[in-house]
């Protein structure tokens, strides 16, 4: 008696080993029963360079792993995330079907190694790895005038998005916000600050 399998509900026997036991080709409408399976997705860590709904196609920005939807598409948002993903933050990225060029746990993607070139500010491995240096410099230099790594982080924060200064009677009074900051800032934030709102957010009252 020749062995047969069941498709899904609704589909007739198919001999098993027949070719309709094949890959599945994601992104493409089924068009003949196909076989249940299990396959591998190439993932991998990403921030967001904007607000991203589940799903949403996705490439590179440009900014060292970071993804947003006006790009070269070559993967989607997490589609299983319940929320969207917020600017800054990071999820797993599933990269298009057939695109990458090796699998062995561990895949190789051309548009990867062209990211690679940017690792020094690449977000997802400050995040991970912590950016540890670069906030003791700030709470050291909070220190040094009188306040603290969160009053200070907080003040930038609130100066970027209202041009609101940061005032505590005399406290400041002689003090400025080096550039070097600015610099710390963008690494520990995972967010690139244009020239031009680098300024000093420190204040007296008097």
């Amino acid at each position: 008696m020749t062995k047969t399998t069941t498709l899904f509900p609704g589909q007739e026997m198919f001999k098993a080993g027949s070719r309709l036991e094949k890959i599945p080709q994601f992104g493409k409408l089924i068009t003949e029963p196909q076989m249940r399976d299990a396959v591998h997705i190439a993932v991998a860590p990403v921030t967001a360079g904007e607000n991203l709904a589940p799903g949403t196609r996705i490439g590179f920005t440009g900014n060292a792993f970071t993804v947003g939807a006006d790009a070269d598409i070559i993967g989607i948002v997490d589609p299983f995330l319940r929320q969207d993903v917020m600017e800054g933050e990071m999820f797993y990225m599933f990269l298009l079907p057939n695109t990458i060029t090796s699998l062995r746990h561990e895949w190789t993607h051309p548009e990867f190694e062209k990211e690679a070139a940017l690792q020094t500010m690449e977000p997802t491995f400050l995040k991970l790895k912590g950016a540890i240096a670069e906030e003791k410099w700030v709470s050291d230099f909070a220190d040094g005038i009188g306040s603290n790594y969160t009053e200070i982080m907080d003040g930038a924060d609130d100066y970027l998005a209202s041009g609101d200064y940061l005032v505590r009677g005399g406290t400041f009074e002689g003090y400025s916000i080096p550039d070097e900051f600015w610099d710390k800032y963008e690494i520990i934030k995972r967010k690139r600050i244009e020239e031009a709102d680098r300024g000093s957010f420190i204040s007296c009252s008097c």
